[in-house]
């Protein structure tokens, strides 16, 4: 298990905690967003019938 200091390790478990999400879960999501963000990973479109469609 990769471990952060302790400012990250406590906003880590308070996303955790907001989201749902296991903690690899949400360092999985959180790589892969910078990754595209940042044009290392192709962005990941929404599918048409997804349930976030037209969510803000």
């Amino acid at each position: 298990m990769m471990t952060f200091d302790d400012d990250l390790e406590t906003a880590i478990a308070a996303a955790c905690e907001e989201l749902e999400m296991m903690r690899e879960e949400l360092i999985r999501l959180i790589i892969r967003e910078w990754l595209e963000q940042y044009g290392f990973l192709a962005v990941h479109e929404l599918d048409e019938g997804s349930e976030t469609e037209g969510n803000v």
